[in-house]
Parts: C-alpha cells; sequence; structure tokens
C-alpha cells in the first residue's frame, strides 16, 4: 500500500478508534465491550457524518479497503451501527456491498432510532439515494441487454433483399439504444 493510502485510511481509523476509546470511559452505560472498541459500531450522527466525509475524501481504491472491511467485520459481528455504516458507504462505493440487502437491514434497525431524529433523516436521505441508484441501475442493465441482442441480431450473415432493409433498420434501434444509454450515463453521473 503506497505510504499516501496508509496515511489516509489510517487518519479514518484512528479518529473513530479515538472516539471510541473516550467513550467507553464516559459512558457506564454502554454495557457491550466489543462496541467501544469498534469504531463502526458506534451510529451516533456525528459519527456516521464523519465517516461519510472521511470516505468522501478518499481515493476509489482506498473506500473499496475500507467497505471490504466493514463488511467483513458486519459478518463477523453484526451491529446496527455497522449496518449505518455500510448505507453510507455504499453511496460512495460499490465494493459497501448489495443495495437491496443494505436497504434490508436498514429497514429492519430504523426503528430502533426512532428517538434519534436526525439519525431518522439521514437514513431517509440515504434509502432514497440508493433505492434511485438500484432504479438507474436496473434500467441501464436492461438497455444493455437490449444493446447486445440487437447486436448479435447485427453480426449474423449479412442476408439479401429485404432482409437488408430490417438489417439498417435494427442498427438504428441499436443507435438510438446507445443514445438512450449515454443520456442515462450523463444522467447518472450529474447526480
Amino acid at each position: 500500500m503506497p505510504p499516501l493510502r496508509a496515511m489516509r485510511l489510517f487518519c479514518l481509523i484512528l479518529p473513530g478508534l479515538l472516539m471510541t476509546g473516550c467513550a467507553g470511559f464516559n459512558s457506564a452505560s454502554d454495557t457491550n465491550a466489543e462496541n467501544r472498541y469498534d469504531p463502526y459500531a458506534q451510529s451516533g450522527i456525528d459519527e456516521l457524518l464523519a465517516f461519510g466525509a472521511s470516505m468522501a475524501g478518499m481515493e476509489d481504491e482506498d473506500r473499496a479497503e475500507v467497505c471490504k472491511s466493514l463488511l467483513n467485520t458486519q459478518k463477523i459481528s453484526p451491529s446496527d451501527g455497522k449496518q449505518l455504516h455500510l448505507m453510507i458507504g455504499r453511496l460512495l462505493s460499490n465494493a459497501c456491498g448489495d443495495i437491496p440487502a443494505i436497504l434490508d437491514g436498514v429497514q429492519t434497525i430504523s426503528p430502533a432510532y426512532a428517538s434519534d431524529e436526525r439519525v431518522q433523516r439521514l437514513i431517509a436521505i440515504h434509502t432514497q439515494a440508493l433505492q434511485r441508484t438500484q432504479r438507474q441501475s436496473e434500467k441501464l442493465h436492461v438497455v444493455e441487454q437490449k444493446q447486445k441482442k440487437i447486436k448479435s441480431t447485427l453480426d449474423s450473415k449479412e442476408p439479401a433483399g429485404p432482409q437488408k432493409n430490417e438489417n439498417r433498420l435494427l442498427r438504428e434501434k441499436l443507435e438510438a439504444i446507445r443514445s438512450m444509454e449515454k443520456q442515462m450515463d450523463e444522467s447518472v453521473d450529474s447526480n
């Protein structure tokens, strides 16, 4: 790992470790010792926003590493805080997991945060953003499938006569689909 990437990763993890270590000394109500030492288990609005801001400042490769680590810790020791971190991380990196699985996990924990209105708002915003991302991805997949089907038809042997006109129409349709795909890409990139 290059020194700059290692330093960025260290800078992301260190504040979380320090915050959770200090929280362990000040919190008599926290009976789960594991959560005190796991920065991803913390699910307060400040921790979640700090995590999102740190992820936003990282390179794609570093984000992917953080997501892989987070997914592994969630598998080993699941927690609501880790699920919320995955939700935030997924907006910034595909490596944070499958959107429907993340949304299902967040849906099951959101009632636990009913008393924290700011976390509820964050959950609502991220849920809508992830659902929109999922819909765009599904639309793009359909367009790509149509494009592959038309291309395979065009790649077959070029017939003579009336089928030449049909092939020309198929080529025009392929171009129209490519144009739609380009517009969808631009729409996704601008959001």
